[in-house]
């Protein structure tokens, strides 16, 4: 993505602050002609006509506008951002908000997402020693150490750590001004970056994408899976938008939760399983058998140790097996007897072609809740926000489209 460079988003903004573009050249320290240059090229790279410019006084365009709004929010996360570091720090104000560059950002997230400057090469297509070169860059105009070395590892500080997720929520409102500019034009070719956690990922994601791709065709969707901790990390750094799946407790404060519904777990086989069909399931014969588990952490793996804490004493345990892969937890149970919790949002399509089928025995338990993780004060663009919408009627539907099938699984419930 082509991001706008800083000075001249400085220079936009307080041109419109003070309505003069001769007063925001003199704020931002630059000649008249290399101010309106500037304007120029932002309206190039928007595609639109931000300013309307009249005898000594200048006005934002409805694009304008929404550049506008946009690049005060990134501007604002950069200004705090750099505030926090120097309080941190017990450093005096150095001005670094109005030193730092796009490439310093871009250089800083490109490092926290891949883990090390050969990674930020790759996703910047640049050189190596280019990236280290304009890390370090931003790491002398902050003055803060942003990186330090565990043996052949290069790795970010606590401090780096907090730069790198700021200045990727500052690219993403950039690039969403991108977006929404296009919006305003009618043009909705956005990109919506999901995170999506397993017991979200099979139907209730997928399904809004398709809602949502039937009305605007030109639209892109990006869907990341991973842990939830990895996800997590990813929502809070700017590299997708929202989070999909299990809600937890304790989440940090600059995250907010909305619950979709509740739902309760079902012990799930393969077609054809000894205990298929069979009315009043015992607890003893379930722990008769090898599980298929999720991993430690998770809300599904606390209800599986909670119940298996209740198998018979001296009852023989088998080994388990641990994944958070669907696809290979499905193959396990269509060729092996034994057993997985699982929630009804990932069995709708395995169900109806007859791969597994659900036991007699009701999980004990408080229900487990599925809903939408954002970060505090986050703004959507038109086409993220259509697809929560979607998301939402997604669920709404749900359990007319399982009992139409015959699912018969027990039924969704609101949050609360």
């Amino acid at each position: 993505m082509d991001y706008p460079n800083l000075r001249h988003i400085r220079l936009f903004c307080a041109c419109l602050r003070t309505g003069s573009l001769t007063q925001a050249a003199d704020i931002v320290g630059v000649t008249q002609p290399a101010a309106s240059q500037a304007i120029s090229r932002l309206e190039d790279l928007f595609g639109s006509r931000l300013l309307e410019r009249g005898p000594g006084q200048a006005m934002s365009t409805p694009e304008g506008r929404v550049v506008q709004a946009r690049s005060l929010r990134a501007l604002e996360l950069i200004r705090t951002g750099c505030q926090k570091l120097q309080a941190d720090s017990g450093s005096r104000d150095s001005g670094a908000d109005a030193r730092l560059t796009i490439s310093h950002l871009r250089a800083l997230q490109a490092f926290a997402q891949a883990g090390g400057f050969p990674g930020a090469a790759r996703i910047l297509e640049q050189s190596g020693a280019a990236v280290q070169r304009t890390a370090r860059n931003a790491e002398a105009v902050l003055g803060t150490s942003l990186f330090e070395a565990d043996g052949r590892t290069t790795r970010l500080t606590s401090a780096g750590r907090a730069v790198a997720r700021w200045a990727g929520l500052s690219l993403k409102e950039l690039g969403n001004a991108t977006e929404e500019v296009q919006e305003l034009r009618g043009r909705f070719d956005g990109l919506v970056s999901i995170g999506a956690l397993p017991m979200a990922r099979t139907t209730i994601v997928p399904d809004a994408i398709a809602a949502l791709a039937f009305i605007y065709p030109m639209a892109r969707f990006e869907i990341l899976e991973g842990s939830y901790e990895q996800l997590i990390s990813d929502l809070e750094m700017g590299h997708i938008d929202f989070l999909i799946g299990a809600l937890r407790s304790g989440i940090a404060a600059s995250l907010v939760q909305e619950p979709l519904f509740d739902f309760r777990l079902a012990v799930v086989a393969g077609a054809g399983h000894p205990l298929s069909g069979k009315a009043d399931v015992a607890l003893a014969e379930l722990a008769a058998y090898p599980w298929v588990v999720a991993r430690k952490g998770t809300p599904n793996r606390s209800t599986f140790d909670t119940l298996a804490k209740r198998f018979p004493e001296g009852q023989r345990r088998q080994g388990t097996v641990e994944t958070g892969s669907l696809t290979a937890l499905r193959g396990i149970l269509m060729q092996s007897d034994r057993l997985a919790l699982l929630s009804r949002h990932q069995l709708r399509h395995e169900l109806k072609a007859g791969f597994l089928t659900l036991l007699n025995y009701e999980v004990p338990g408080k229900p487990l809740s599925i809903g939408i993780t954002t970060r505090r004060n986050w703004q959507p663009t038109a086409l993220q926000a259509e697809y929560l919408a979607a998301i939402r009627r997604v669920v709404a539907t749900e359990e007319t489209v399982s009992a139409t099938e015959g699912a018969h699984l027990p039924s969704l419930k609101a949050a609360e």
